[in-house]
């Protein structure tokens, strides 16, 4: 079995539970598959390099996995089925380095989904914004 990363973009016009259900779905896919998912990152709503469909954002997930190669196949062949999905990419790491780097990323994936914290808000700044007048003056002139 190789390792894989599959990185896909949803449509930004579906609701969150819409979202979750084309997640699911290609989870699903996966596990039929008979691949082995090993973890998920979900991205959140991005701003696209280029418009794609008339969209300008997508949400993004990745799934990286460990499959069969023969697999992968029907597993793009049901991304690129789905109209709700807006682009895919798909990763095969080969090498053994390749691979050591692929454990070394799931392991840094969970430290951050479980050190993660919401934002806190930043002090927003002032912004003075001073009027300039300027004044005509009419000379005489006699």
């Amino acid at each position: 079995m190789n390792c894989y990363e599959t990185l896909f973009v949803v449509k930004p016009t579906l609701t969150e539970q819409e979202i979750a259900s084309q997640v699911t779905k290609i989870k699903d896919v996966l596990v039929k598959e008979g691949a082995e998912l090993i973890a998920t990152d979900d991205m959140g709503m991005r701003k696209l390099a280029y418009t794609v469909d008339k969209q300008n954002r997508g949400y993004y997930t990745v799934l990286y996995y460990k499959a069969d190669g023969s697999k992968i196949a029907e597993i793009e062949r049901n991304l690129k089925i789905n109209e709700d999905i807006i682009k895919f990419l798909t990763v095969k790491y080969g090498s053994k380095k390749e691979v050591a780097q692929f454990e070394k990323m799931i392991a840094s994936i969970g430290k951050t989904k479980n050190e993660r914290t919401p934002r806190e808000a930043a002090p927003k700044k002032e912004v003075v914004v001073e009027e300039v007048t300027t004044e005509a003056t009419q000379e005489v002139t006699e």
